[in-house]
């Protein structure tokens, strides 16, 4: 599975690897777990209710008009948040992808 994915990194490969883990972070466990592994307080509806991640997308798939690589939030209390992973500086060596 990994040799058939290493392509769709190319030339970008620490955005996409970076977009792509934020997705799954954010996407794997509930918002009440995630700030509680952090020690963070966490984000309730009126009625007590833990706020909710709807929705976690790829700029590309949430229709986003940016050539950005990012994450796309939306929350069950109606926010939406995008999470940009912009490049300050590339690295000075060559880098390749290692099987995990």
């Amino acid at each position: 599975m990994f040799d058939d994915r290493a392509d769709e990194f190319g030339e970008y490969a620490h955005e996409e690897i970076l977009q792509a883990l934020v997705t799954h972070l954010l996407t794997a466990g509930d918002l009440d777990q995630l700030c509680d592994d952090a020690d963070l307080p966490h984000l309730v509806h009126d009625d007590g209710t833990p706020v909710t991640i709807t929705s976690a997308r790829l700029y590309r798939d949430a229709g986003v008009l940016t050539l950005d690589r990012g994450v796309w939030l939306e929350l069950s209390d109606g926010s939406v948040f995008g999470l940009t992973v912009q490049v300050s500086r590339r690295p000075r060596d060559e880098v390749t992808l290692r099987r995990p």
